[in-house]
């Protein structure tokens, strides 16, 4: 038996050719595209670990802050504990003058 080559067989050989001939054209202009695709995911994923060590840094900052002002606060409750001290031992002082005050006069009547 052989095989006899028609108008239809020929278009069809024909029409797979130039399918197979469009796929390689195809997948020649896809091979940049493919590239840059790569390309990109790499730099999302970097861009990825940059927002997490932005992340990372924002919440330190915060956390130095927080500690910056904790110790503002204790500082600034230090500073009115010792200037009601202050005032305490000025008005102590006053008190203790009157009192020697007094004592000195009461023995100079004496």
């Amino acid at each position: 038996m052989t095989q006899q080559t028609t108008p239809d067989s020929i278009s069809i050989i024909g029409a797979a050719e130039t399918l197979q001939n469009a796929l390689k054209k195809l997948e020649t202009a896809l091979m940049p595209m493919q590239a840059r695709l790569k390309m990109l995911e790499a730099n999302s994923e970097n861009a990825a670990l940059l927002d997490e060590d932005r992340a990372r840094l924002a919440q330190e900052l915060d956390d130095s802050k927080a500690k910056e002002i904790s110790a503002k606060e204790r500082e600034d409750a230090y500073k009115a504990k010792e200037a009601e001290f202050a005032q305490l031992a000025e008005e102590t002082m006053r008190e203790m003058d009157s009192v020697i005050s007094q004592v000195k006069s009461a023995l100079a009547r004496d």
